[in-house]
C-alpha cells in the first residue's frame, strides 16, 4: 500500500476519500468485489488513514489503534458535516451505521437533512 501512497503526510478526509475510491476502482479493475474487501477491513478510511500516519510501516496497536479510529471518524464526520450541513454528530452516527462508501454517506445525508426540514 505504501507504494500508492502520495509522498505527502495528509490527514485531509478529502484527500483520503479520493484514495478510498481509486482503492476501490483499481480493486474493482482487478475483479475484487466491494464485499471482498469489507469482509476484510471494516474501514478501509481507516486503513488508508492509519497507512498515511504510519508510513515506515506497521498498523497502530492497542490505544494507539483506538485513537486513530477516532480520529479519522472526527475527520470524515467533518468533512460530511460541512459538505451536507447536517450535524457532527449526526455524520458520527450515520458513519458508524453506514462505514465509509463516500456516495452512500452523501445520499443518506442528504436524505436526512431533507427529512429534518419537513
Amino acid at each position: 500500500m505504501a507504494e500508492h501512497l502520495p509522498n505527502a503526510m495528509t490527514d485531509d478526509p478529502a484527500a483520503i476519500s479520493d484514495l478510498v475510491i481509486q482503492m476501490t476502482k483499481a480493486a474493482e479493475r482487478e475483479g475484487i468485489d466491494r464485499v471482498e474487501i469489507t469482509e476484510e477491513v471494516d474501514s478501509v478510511f481507516e486503513v488508508i488513514f492509519d497507512a498515511m500516519q504510519h508510513r515506515e510501516g506497521g498498523r497502530a496497536e492497542g490505544k494507539e489503534s483506538d485513537k486513530m479510529a477516532e480520529a479519522a471518524l472526527d475527520l470524515l464526520a467533518g468533512r460530511l458535516a460541512r459538505e451536507t450541513g447536517i450535524a457532527h454528530e449526526q455524520a458520527e452516527e450515520l458513519i458508524k451505521q453506514i462505514g465509509t462508501d463516500w456516495d452512500a454517506l452523501l445520499r443518506e445525508a442528504h436524505f436526512l437533512k431533507a427529512r429534518h426540514r419537513l
